[in-house]
């Protein structure tokens, strides 16, 4: 019986002492990662639907996105509701003539989605979430639209 107590008091000790060393009980390895440098947040537009108007479903959604690392798609959201993930398809001349420092030859940064409504119908937010190339998630715009029935 002692025996026991000890090797339990012997674990609480390490554990507690992993987690003065901050590692929580984690490997290295699973803990999360700083960063090092600032990640500026992403830049967008949703160009369709435009905010106020009533559409039908399937909705068409398209719009563009930068980052200084790129971006990998764009989420969707229907009321908090992820409804995809666009990818990036088009080249968008006007956006790079807008924001040249992320002009790269062959880059596209317009994305477009057909998405069924399901049940939204009636008032809805859309939101576009663009994911840059680092993993970082930054909200670039969002509109109200009516879904018609």
């Amino acid at each position: 019986m002692t025996t026991i107590r000890v090797a339990a008091l012997a674990a609480v000790i390490a554990f507690a002492a992993a987690l003065a060393a901050g590692c929580g009980g984690e490997s290295r390895a699973d803990a999360p990662r700083r960063q090092r440098e600032p990640n500026p947040p992403s830049k967008g537009f949703i160009d369709l639907p435009a905010n106020g108007a009533t559409v039908d479903t399937p909705v068409r959604v398209s719009g563009w996105a930068v980052d200084e690392s790129g971006v990998t798609g764009v989420r969707i959201y229907f009321d908090d509701e992820l409804m995809t993930t666009a990818p990036l398809v088009s080249k968008r001349p006007d956006v790079e003539k807008t924001y040249p420092q992320y002009a790269v030859p062959g880059a596209v940064h317009g994305f477009e989605a057909m998405i069924d409504a399901g049940s939204h119908a009636g008032y809805t937010v859309i939101r576009a979430v663009a994911i840059d190339g680092k993993g970082a998630q930054t909200q670039i715009f969002n509109i109200t639209v009516k879904i018609r029935e």
